[in-house]
């Protein structure tokens, strides 16, 4: 190589070799090679997540190895022939189209990009203009990541990484060999002669991969392991019972550990809500009965597929009373159910496609069960409902044998239920006889151990008299189908802890809970919860510290693990507000009188002495140090300046000083300049080290003759 080699470049040359016996592949075709492929992982990242369609998505690929092989061949890339920032032609004619055609934002956005990627291939007026297309690429790959949900952009993203390392690190060795602003006429060949050894790309890659592994299990055991204060989980495992199949005493269980299963805010009108006091969050319906364990027997209803920008389409509320958003952020979960709260209408978030069942259940059929986040909009007005009255399925036929099954059951639970209601009585009037009945006459407790052989129920409507919500909602659905009222139980949660600080609802697993939905001719389905409160329920009193933990664990799941385009939107809308205030606030500014200035001064000395002592700090500071670039500044020397010059003139001719290379190394290296030429820059140079480094005086006919040299070149 031409020219000194600093120190620091030793150690990555002795892996580059010219050795016939360890021949790899050339220096040139390895960078070329990976900026082509990090290109197409770009392009690649865009099919999968379905940004552009997979026909156009082929054909851009094919492009890339058409430009490819001619830059092989050393036909590409070629000087531009216009010198116009596509930049800044794109600010202007991209607003046009979309505001004349109305087409989408990102398609917009997208296509534009890969026009300049696959022009930025063909024509380069420098070096530096790979670091343009590695930019475009990793927007690429920023924008793929938004739309892809699967295992793919996993490996997407490793090979980019892999590739992205790679890349920079041959372009720091052309850098090195030829400047940062040399043009494809002086970078086209070189390194055609210089192998890379074998061992550099294991010993590169070897570190890239290793330091990708220890940034994955630092990101994974930081918020996940409980290893600092931004743990999202505050202990237990995942959560279990809402299933289709949950033996009696299963959420009583779930009930003693207090991990938190969500966190939600809502909005109504576009500020802050706070619901009522208690909240159900309805889950999983269970409809059949053996007497030990409730089961779900209800076939799927419909799917719906989470349209991009739009989510899915749900309930629909002829007058919707009370509509409030519901930005929901679930914890690691094992159990596919979505808990709704209210009438929902629409919902959007974390997954592919949504199913419901005939009884009104919502669970995902996506495979990954990590931390999830909903958005969901619902109509909240009327507590007793879940869904709008009449109902979608036509169920004359569908019960009442399903919601009227009742497990062998003793002749005094049978007598109980006859004596609690009058056979007179309408079914709405039944149904409450029947829940104050066990609200007033039974107590709550978590302690289930068995004490007789009867069968669960009778030995909590007779022996123990006292149970948890399992209990509850279990007997009054049994004594509402002997009073021949189809009824069914919902496992989920209710919620009732709210933290002030950052005003969202928060939903821990001793928050299961378990109620009664019973149909009502001429009302539908009514909800009713039996379970009286837990006298041993303290609320306990606000920590400060326990509040802002728990914001910051949301914030961490909010912000880095599911910051989604709404975050983004609100983001802009924020500065756009604070944009619109900071005008109208300029609008509204008139230029204080000298009056209202000494007043100011009078009422705020303080003012005074800040604007002495930055006076003071400036004068200091001026002196003491040499402000190049401001107007205070010193000038710069003349001898600099008229280097500086022929530099210029000299690039403006194709020939460019490597950053590297001192004065007289970049004067060696000029043996192809015509005689006339290279004595005037041996001048000048010359010039330069004497007044520069040995601060030697001049003359002004010296300073003359320089300068006609400068247009001599």
């Amino acid at each position: 190589m031409e020219g000194l080699q600093p120190d620091h470049c030793k150690g990555m040359e002795t892996l580059l070799s010219i050795d016939m016996q360890n021949r790899g592949p050339r220096l040139r075709t390895c960078f070329v090679g990976f900026s082509y492929l990090l290109a197409a992982l770009g392009i690649a990242c865009l099919i999968f997540g379905a940004v552009i369609p997979l026909a156009a998505g082929i054909l851009f690929l094919t492009a890339l190895m058409v430009c490819f092989t001619l830059e092989t061949y050393q036909k590409i890339p070629i000087y531009p022939p216009v010198r116009f920032s596509i930049w800044l032609t794109g600010l202007v004619i991209l607003p046009l189209i979309y505001f004349i055609w109305k087409l989408p934002i990102l398609d917009l956005t997208v296509w534009f990009l890969i026009f300049i990627l696959l022009t930025r291939f063909v024509f380069k007026s420098e070096l530096n203009d790979y670091l343009y297309g590695y930019l475009i690429s990793i927007v690429c790959l920023l924008i793929g990541a938004l739309f892809i949900q699967d295992m793919v952009f996993g490996l997407l993203f490793l090979s980019f990484y892999l590739v992205l390392c790679w890349c920079l690190m041959f372009y720091n060795m052309m850098v090195e060999r030829v400047g940062t602003h040399c043009p494809p006429s002086g970078f086209r060949q070189t390194g055609e002669h210089e192998t890379t050894g074998f061992s550099l790309f294991a010993l590169s890659a070897t570190m890239i991969l290793a330091s990708f592994l220890l940034t994955a299990v630092i990101f994974v055991s930081f918020p996940r392991l409980g290893l600092g204060f931004l743990a999202l989980g505050s202990g237990g495992g995942p959560v279990s019972g809402f299933s289709n199949r949950v033996e009696l005493g299963e959420v009583g269980r779930i009930k003693q550990n207090d991990s938190v299963v969500m966190r939600v805010e809502f909005r109504k009108n576009g500020q802050v809500y706070r619901p009522p006091f208690k909240v159900l969050w309805r889950g999983v319906n269970l409809d059949y009965y053996d007497g030990k364990t409730w089961f779900s027997t209800m076939p799927p209803a419909w799917r719906a597929l989470n349209i991009r920008g739009h989510g899915a389409q749900l309930f629909t509320v002829p007058v919707p009373r009370k509509m409030v958003v519901q930005d929901i952020f679930m914890e690691s979960f094992n159990s596919p159910v979505v808990f709704t709260y209210g009438i929902p209408l629409e919902i959007e978030g974390t997954f592919k496609e949504i199913q419901m069942d005939q009884g009104y259940s919502l669970k995902t059929l996506d495979k990954h069960t990590g931390p999830r986040r909903y958005t969901i909009i619902a109509d909240i007005g009327n507590p007793k409902t879940n869904y709008p009255h009449p109902i979608h399925f036509n169920l004359r036929n569908f019960y009442p044998n399903r919601f009227l099954q009742l497990p062998k059951t003793s002749p005094r639970t049978v007598k109980l239920a006859r004596d609690l209601v009058d056979e007179a009585d309408r079914e709405a009037v039944k149904a409450r006889k029947i829940l104050k009945y066990l609200k007033n006459h039974y107590g709550y407790s978590l302690d289930m151990e068995r004490k007789t052989h009867e069968s669960a129920l009778d030995e909590f409507l007779f022996v123990r008299k006292e149970g948890h919500c399992e209990y509850f909602a279990s007997a009054m659905a049994v004594l509402l189908r002997l009073n021949g009222i189809p009824s069914r139980i919902i496992n989920g949660f209710a919620g009732t802890e709210w933290n002030d600080l950052g005003q969202y609802m928060v939903v821990r697993q001793t928050h299961a809970h378990s109620w009664v939905e019973a149909y009502i001719p001429s009302l539908g389905w009514q909800v009713y919860d039996p379970t009286p409160p837990d006298p041993a329920a303290v609320s306990p009193s606000p920590n400060m510290l326990a509040l802002r933990l728990d914001l910051m664990r949301l914030y961490w799941q909010r912000y880095v693990i599911r910051y989604s385009t709404q975050d983004q939107m609100q983001l802009v809308d924020y500065f756009g507000r604070e944009t619109q205030d900071f005008n109208d606030r300029w609008k509204n500014w008139k230029t204080p009188s000298f009056k209202e200035m000494l007043n100011t001064l009078q009422n705020h000395p303080w003012v005074l002495l800040l604007i002495a002592a930055g006076f003071l700090g400036w004068r200091f500071g001026s002196k003491k140090y040499q402000w190049q670039g401001t107007p205070w500044a010193s000038r710069l020397p003349f001898a600099v300046k008229m280097y500086r010059q022929m530099l210029k003139r000299l690039e403006s001719q194709g020939i460019f000083k490597p950053d590297n290379a001192t004065h007289l190394e970049f004067l060696n290296t000029l043996t192809g300049l015509p005689p006339e030429k290279r004595q005037a820059v041996e001048s000048i140079t010359r010039f330069y080290e004497r007044n520069r480094f040995g601060n030697l005086p001049f003359s002004s006919g010296e300073q003359h003759h320089i300068q006609s040299l400068i247009r001599h070149i």
